[in-house]
């Protein structure tokens, strides 16, 4: 039976033994806090590069704790391993969790008048880069207290493992996070939570198989590799060129997926290029690519759709939208202005470095722009309505758009230099519980579909979903099936 037990912070951790009976152990041999699977049980291993908290400490007893803080709904909190050696395991074969952890609102740093502090057990499939970068949550819950210890049991839904395949393909996951749930309960930016984990067991269903690390059966050969880059470019928000200084000039991160069988001296073979945005208050770092480890979620829809001949290859470019001097590395993607004047960029700077360092097949058919959110607003004002003469294939992904459909296309057919220009591909996604940007989402959707300048229109929505990354995912693996392709549909509308 589920149950959610709330005690006073300053209880007996006796009361606990029950659930936990290694906590509190006085065995030198016994760990005293930990997590257990399979009747083994192991300090926590922190997934640090893909954890977003401050203060990140394991202390004496092997408990974990760290500082939350709220951030526009995304919250923060630590990522962890399921296993020390980092090997998978798969969630059918486990029926539920129990979970053990301290936590106090940091004094002065709480809106007294937000709800009582929330929490989400995330979990993080084989392909996540940490709590942000590929994850299906499995429950939200709240304790009724701004102090206290949570022991709570955590039920696993029967399909809660066809959710992960549906998200990553295979039934495997390399860890967990607990997360400080800010979204919608009246924080302010800036509230902070302090968290100490102690404890959590994953109980494995009767008569369960071994667990199986992840294979998805593609050789070396058949995935892509992640490249850094560093291109030149300027500070766009200068209008005029000639007031342009030294200091505004300056050279700018990114990421790019290069296809398998990518060859750098066979300049015959030429590729399509993708351009990736973020949303606001992100960066180029949002989507997950990396050089790193297995490179990312989206790495791994491109590897495996590249590999079965569904997705032609291209390469993708993950860069920071933001076109002036506030860009970042590692940016906190929070200036309109810079995100206004991204055009410029694009088509000055960004564009013809790619074609310059990259085998890009020519032509505007073979280049796409796609983005969430915020960056899904700039597929749609900058890259439809100021470079369709260069790229004929979009993508929005919840995408914040500030103009009624009517406005924005007459914007676009206003645009003499467009006349001749058509929208090979376009694709548009949105979850029905996105309060943010949901409300433009259906009519933009009728007047897409109606446009006589769109060849290939197709859209979704997604069930339940909200503003976050599991629509995300979603969309940009789809899109990747329709894109640099002739009529592919989607979906039987």
């Amino acid at each position: 039976m589920k149950k959610l037990r709330i005690v006073s912070a300053l209880a007996g951790i006796a009361m606990l033994a029950s659930v936990f009976s290694s906590c509190g152990n006085n065995d030198p041999e016994e760990l005293a806090c930990g997590i257990t699977l399979r009747g083994s049980k192991e300090r926590f291993t922190i997934f640090e590069e893909g954890s977003a908290a401050s203060e990140i400490k394991t202390e004496a007893d092997g408990s974990v704790s760290w500082v939350a803080t709220a951030a526009g709904g995304g919250g923060g909190g630590v990522a962890f391993y399921v296993k020390s050696n980092k090997a998978e395991i798969n969630i059918g074969n486990y029926e539920s969790i129990d979970i053990e952890f301290d936590y106090k609102t940091v004094e002065g740093k709480w809106n007294a008048d937000a709800q009582k502090p929330g929490f989400c057990m995330r979990i993080l499939p084989w392909d996540s880069t940490g709590m942000f970068g590929g994850y299906e949550d499995l429950e939200y819950f709240e304790p009724e207290t701004d102090t206290g210890t949570v022991v709570y049991n955590i039920e696993i839904p029967d399909n809660f493992a066809d959710k992960i395949k549906s998200s990553s393909d295979y039934d495997c996951i390399l860890g967990f996070a607990l997360k400080f749930n800010d979204y919608q309960r009246g924080n302010d930016d800036g509230d902070q939570i302090k968290v100490q984990l102690k404890n959590v067991k994953f109980n494995a269903k009767a008569n369960a198989p071994a667990d199986k690390a992840f294979s998805d059966g593609l050789t070396d050969a058949q995935r892509g590799t992640v490249e850094e880059i560093w291109y030149p470019t300027r500070d766009w928000s200068i209008a005029d060129e000639a007031d342009v200084t030294d200091a505004d000039r300056y050279n700018k991160h990114g990421w790019v997926y290069l296809p398998a069988g990518y060859d750098a001296e066979d300049t015959t073979t030429k590729y399509p290029v993708f351009i990736l945005l973020h949303g606001f208050g992100q960066n180029e770092n949002t989507w997950g690519l990396t050089n790193e480890g297995r490179g990312g979620k989206i790495k791994g829809y491109m590897d495996r759709g590249m590999a079965s001949g569904d997705v032609k290859k291209f390469i993708l470019v993950c860069v920071t939208g933001v076109a002036d001097k506030s860009w970042g590395p590692n940016g906190s993607g929070y200036s309109f202005t810079g995100y206004n004047y991204f055009g410029g960029e694009l088509r000055n700077d960004l564009l013809p470095w790619l074609r310059e360092n990259y085998n890009i097949a020519d032509g505007r058919d073979n280049v796409a722009m796609a983005g969430l959110s915020m960056g899904g607003g700039q597929t749609f004002n900058i890259g439809i309505g100021e470079s369709l003469d260069i790229i004929s294939n979009f993508a929005g992904f919840s995408g914040a758009l500030f103009s009624t459909s009517e406005e924005f296309i007459a914007r676009v057919d206003g645009n003499a230099a467009f006349n001749k220009h058509k929208i090979h591909n376009l694709y548009m996604i949105c979850g029905d519980a996105d309060d943010r940007v949901y409300g433009s989402f259906p009519g933009y959707v009728e007047a897409m579909a109606a446009w006589d300048r769109v060849e290939n229109f197709e859209s979704y929505v997604f069930p339940g979903g909200t503003h976050d990354f599991p629509v995300w995912y979603y969309g940009f693996n789809d899109f990747i099936h329709m894109v640099f392709q002739e009529d592919v549909q989607l979906y039987n509308d």
